[in-house]
């Protein structure tokens, strides 16, 4: 689902889809991930089934010989990749000290890779013009899309700060001709602050978790774990997968459920004493059975039951309100069975708006009451001015006068 949903890419108007890897010293096989998930893309790109038409690879943590060595071995043309790929290399002289070697007459080594050499490796700003500008010379016109792959953040990370990282991976998801990104991180590298703020940026998170136990039995699967994948999707809503995989000469292998696991997760249901599952013949007579709802009508004229008796044709109901009838409370005769009473909405509203009147004139009355209560906030409360409020407590009216003659008694 991965490999699908960068494949298609970002819609017009929106952020690319991003991907987010993220291992750790008990799991570290996310760089396997990695090498897969773009082994499928260029796949998709170089056979033209992707939205993007050309791919940057920035090399932080390993060589471009590396990544070409990498395409070959699974079958892709390297002598064509020139026009669907570039690579950044920021692996071989991140901060330029080759360079200044060379100016101080101290021969180095340099290979010759095809690769793009990015000598400024703290600078975002130079790195994102750099991305952008490589970007638009292998995919061409404006309106055509690449993909860009971040082979490890976490060493990005090492020359630059969070803040400017984050700026830099977020201005290419809101590029108009960026179509995907994922990168990988080490995890327990960096502070939570650093992993949150990757996977908010993110719409999938990949986590890599360490097996259960070996095949046998000792211990837990230092070759191979759990690929846990969270997709945050447009609509705010998550969808959670998981899915197992191990290590093999060629790389990582990822697992669909096995049968056993299948079986022992039914084993799991607890036993109870009843059938939860109905036989064929059980299902023939379910279906058989007419419910109450249910009107067939058999060739007869269809009745909807309202919750009374049931009129014959050419009779009347006597509970409908007839032209010039009162709001009075109806009731079928004492020797019906089932007597059902009925009340008009007449009387509802009547009894609402008595509820109404009375509660506002609560409201009035306590109204009245606070705003004695703020009076003798600032004069003594004695025993008289206390009386005066007990006999006066339901007559708000008179409480005011009385405790005016109470504040001049008092002072």
């Amino acid at each position: 689902m991965i490999c699908r949903l960068l494949r298609d890419g970002a819609l017009d108007g929106e952020y690319a889809p991003a991907l987010t890897i993220s291992d750790s010293i008990h799991n570290p096989f996310g760089s396997y991930a990695f090498n897969d998930l773009l082994s499928h893309l260029c796949s998709n790109i170089s056979s033209s089934k992707s939205q993007a038409r050309a791919l940057v690879l920035i090399a932080f943590d390993r060589s471009p010989l590396f990544y070409i060595d990498l395409l070959k071995s699974n079958g892709l043309d390297v002598a064509a990749s020139d026009k669907w790929i570039r690579i950044l290399d920021c692996y071989s002289d991140p901060l330029g000290w080759k360079d200044k070697l060379l100016g101080r007459g101290i021969h180095v080594n340099f290979s010759k890779t095809g690769a793009t050499p990015f000598k400024d490796a703290g600078n975002m700003e130079k790195l994102f013009t750099s991305i952008v500008d490589i970007g638009r010379g292998v995919a061409g016109p404006s309106k055509v899309r690449f993909s860009v792959a971040i082979d490890s953040v976490s060493a990005m990370l090492r020359h630059a700060t969070l803040g400017s990282v984050s700026g830099l991976l977020s201005k290419l998801r809101s590029h108009d001709q960026v179509s995907c990104m994922f990168w990988l991180v080490h995890s327990d590298l960096h502070e939570c602050k650093a992993s949150a703020a990757l996977e908010y940026m993110s719409s999938m998170v990949a986590t890599l978790e360490p097996g259960t136990h070996s095949s046998d039995g000792h211990g837990q699967n230092s070759q191979g774990g759990k690929f846990n994948v969270r997709f945050k999707r447009r609509n705010g809503r998550v969808k959670v997968t998981s899915e197992e995989f191990h290590m093999e000469k060629s790389g990582i292998k990822f697992l669909s459920v096995s049968s056993e696991k299948l079986m022992v997760n039914q084993n799991l249901i607890p036993k109870v004493q009843f059938n939860l599952h109905l036989s064929e013949k059980e299902r023939v007579d379910k279906a058989k059975v007419v419910l109450p709802f249910e009107h067939q009508g058999n060739g007869e004229t269809i009745q909807i039951y309202d919750g009374r008796q049931s009129l014959s044709e050419g009779q009347t109901d006597p509970h409908s309100k007839r032209p010039g009838s009162t709001n009075k409370l109806t009731t079928e005769t004492p020797g019906s069975k089932g007597e059902i009473h009925y009340i008009h909405i007449d009387l509802i509203w009547k009894c609402w708006d008595n509820i109404i009147a009375f509660t506002t004139e609560l409201a009035v009355e306590l109204e009245k009451l606070l705003q004695a209560l703020r009076v003798t906030y600032h004069m003594e409360l004695t025993t008289a001015n206390f009386c005066i409020l007990r006999d006066h407590l339901f007559t708000a009216s008179d409480i005011t006068s009385s405790l005016d003659t109470a504040a001049i008694e008092a002072s």
